[in-house]
């Protein structure tokens, strides 16, 4: 993961920080710094090796697996939306804000 187009993508969130899944267009509300990064822990979330790197308006949270992919977690219904292959995949993805 290039550290540069991290750090741009959290300088650009205040207005750059919306991204097309599952043709529903969301805004997100924070990125993590790799730094920052740590093990995720929730009582409903267990046997799972997986980092918090982002989080939306809609309260669901995206998560790197140890594996490289992104994916969506939603606590009410427990189901793990695959967003992206790697971390610059979903980088990628963030847009201008309408």
């Amino acid at each position: 993961m290039d550290p540069k187009q991290l750090l741009n993508a959290i300088k650009n969130l205040g207005f750059k920080r919306t991204i097309e899944f599952n043709g529903e267009v969301i805004k997100l509300a924070c990125l993590l710094r790799e730094e920052d990064r740590r093990p995720f822990q929730a009582s409903w979330w267990k046997g799972k090796q997986s980092y918090l790197i982002a989080a939306d308006d809609n309260g669901y949270f995206y998560l790197r697996h140890s594996g490289g992919y992104i994916f969506r977690s939603n606590r009410d219904t427990l189901n793990e939306d695959i967003v992206a292959k790697s971390e610059g995949e979903f980088l990628s993805m963030i847009r201008l804000d309408d």
